[in-house]
């Protein structure tokens, strides 16, 4: 069976699917122990993905019509950014946050691809760069994003992020 991989903007019907994308993401995560994403199990959507979705920025990842991932791309700094990119310069640039897989898809490649089509959006957009962050222990999401031509740029040490204490990695794609 020929698989059909669609990404596009995430619209307000696809507001049950985000969430579930996001719970179950967060379910595995604390299931293989991580502390990252428990408050989306709690309630807390520090992200305010409702809000994102209305403002076109939350994107979503079909195969075959069905959910099968989704991220966020913000264009100005969220509140967590203003504290991970403080002290890099300001080019104009998109913000990658909460790429999410379901398990179900899990070993399809489908983050790379979501990434190759969020680096053809940021130059279709006219930014000169896709930043994003992860936590620098988690070696899957960090040899990710090096494969997928992404640069580590910088290294924010033991910062509190509220569900953790923890090392973050800051990653640039340049357009």
């Amino acid at each position: 069976m020929n698989k059909q991989i669609q990404i596009a903007q995430a619209t307000l019907q696809d507001q049950v699917a985000i969430h579930e994308l996001l719970f179950q993401a967060a379910s595995w995560l604390k299931s293989i122990g991580s502390k990252q994403w428990n408050g989306f199990l709690e309630g807390k959507d520090n992200h305010h993905t409702s809000e994102a979705i209305a403002r076109g920025e939350v994107f979503i990842c079909r195969v075959n019509q069905v959910p099968a991932g989704m991220f966020i791309l913000w264009s100005k700094k969220s509140q967590w950014d203003q504290i991970l990119w403080q002290e890099i310069n300001e080019p104009s640039a998109f913000y990658l946050h909460r790429l999410a897989i379901d398990r179900k898809f899990a070993g399809q490649h489908l983050s790379e691809k979501m990434l190759s089509w969020a680096k053809v959006y940021t130059r279709s957009q006219d930014k000169e760069v896709l930043r994003l962050d992860c936590l620098a222990e988690n070696i899957h999401l960090n040899q990710l994003y090096q494969i997928n031509e992404f640069q580590l740029v910088g290294c924010l040490k033991e910062h509190d992020a509220g569900e953790q204490v923890a090392d973050f990695n800051l990653y640039e794609w340049y357009a």
